[in-house]
């Protein structure tokens, strides 16, 4: 049965970035700011996008990154914003500056999925579990 856990986003920008320069970052002064997503499949939009039209706003998607590794090492150098969940920004991108997104999203949900034929395997059980430990943690 896969694991579902929900995780927090938030904006990854640097230090420097037009952003981190206003007094409050709104919905209009993020939508405005030209982005990276995150998609393996290369896909521009995501649920940012609808909820930024719940608002009457869009977004501009300059390109998207397979990974958020990828997409962190794209924005060094760039005012472009990438939204990431919270637990991978605040531990993979240390030298980017972490701002709260300015628009309440769904949560995320995270799956577990492996071979049917690994279901009862002990080592992988353990593995699973530990995941699910380790994802509840950095929700």
């Amino acid at each position: 049965m896969p694991a579902e856990v929900r995780r927090q986003a938030a904006d990854d920008l640097l230090g420097g970035h037009p952003l981190t320069r206003v007094g409050t970052v709104t919905a209009a002064r993020y939508a405005a700011a030209e982005h990276l997503t995150v998609s393996r499949r290369g896909r521009l939009g995501n649920a940012l996008d609808e909820a930024l039209a719940r608002l009457g706003l869009t977004r501009r998607v300059v390109a998207a990154a397979p990974t958020e590794a990828a997409a962190f090492a794209f924005v060094r150098g760039t005012d472009l914003v990438v939204t990431v969940p919270e637990s991978t920004a605040r531990s993979a991108a240390a030298d980017l500056e972490l701002l709260p997104l300015p628009l309440e999203l769904p949560p995320a949900r995270v799956y577990l999925l492996w071979r049917q034929r690994y279901d009862t395997d002990r080592a992988h059980l353990w593995l699973r579990e530990l995941a699910r430990t380790a994802l509840a943690a950095a929700d």
